[in-house]
């Protein structure tokens, strides 16, 4: 049953949260946050979340709204880890402090946006964010339409240990370290975190405006416009849709798809 956005307080955020990821997580979680003396956050007026898994391309999403300039940077910036580091460079008392000054940093007066799997959003909700801006925060739900090739990169990045361009991979992986049962294993997680992510905004009451990566690619200004709109801010007529970001996708992911859909027809 679904509850109107803005009606939920923050402990009841957090066991809705721990009722897809189970206790164990949720308390690394809080662990990780540490305690803190929350305060409020001084949060902009348009509250952008985009939820994904994993290699859905969340990173180009948030690099291309980036460029609309209305944020400065839309990433997982409620990761524990991050927050963490925030802290330590700029000597803040506890990861709360170093969410407020995030949350002031890396968005704008107009917008603030940020990133999120469940891990994502059990730390905003514990830090009290997600309660705070629910009622105003606008949802977009990010997922590829070849999960196929998603799960096949995600398989590639756990063995390899590179998830992003400007990591260096732990190890070389090639055609030869292909793995079936990884990828079918990882195409279950996509599939298992997209259905509960849904399941999630319907439960809060949100209406996430569905993207897919393919589609992105295809048109980036569009994408980019059609989150302006959704949080009613203009989009720049001058829009450049270029990012820093290598394409990791190579000949050996194309090999992969194409021997897992001949080993598991059904999953195609």
């Amino acid at each position: 049953m679904s509850q109107p956005p803005g009606d939920l307080s923050r402990d009841q955020l957090c066991a809705l949260i721990e009722g897809y990821i189970g206790e164990p997580r949720m308390a690394k979680i809080g662990e990780a946050l540490g305690d803190f003396a929350p305060e409020p956050f001084a949060a902009p007026p348009r509250i952008l979340c985009i939820l994904f898994a994993s290699r859905s391309g969340s990173s180009y999403a948030g690099r291309l709204l980036a460029k609309t300039g209305h944020f400065e940077e839309v990433g997982e910036n409620f990761a524990p880890d991050q927050l963490r580091a925030i802290a330590e460079r700029r000597s803040l008392p506890d990861l709360h402090a170093a969410a407020r000054w995030m949350v002031g940093r890396r968005g704008t007066k107009r917008a603030f946006g940020y990133k999120a799997g469940f891990s994502v959003l059990a730390s905003a909700a514990r830090l009290g964010f997600l309660n705070e801006t629910l009622e105003r925060t606008q949802f977009v739900a990010l997922r590829r339409r070849d999960r196929i090739a998603q799960a096949v990169s995600l398989a590639r990045a756990e063995m390899s240990g590179r998830f992003h361009s400007n990591q260096q991979p732990d190890r070389a992986v090639t055609e030869q370290d292909y793995d079936g049962e990884a990828i079918a294993g990882c195409l279950h997680r996509i599939e298992r975190a997209e259905h509960d992510l849904a399941d999630f905004a319907e439960r809060i009451g949100a209406r996430p405006m569905l993207a897919y990566y393919e589609d992105i690619c295809a048109d980036p200004a569009r994408f980019a416009a059609s989150v302006c709109d959704l949080l009613d801010l203009p989009m720049a007529g001058d829009f450049d849709a270029s990012v820093d970001l290598e394409i990791l996708r190579d000949a050996v992911n194309d090999a992969w798809a194409a021997r897992f859909r001949e080993d598991w027809p059904v999953s195609s």
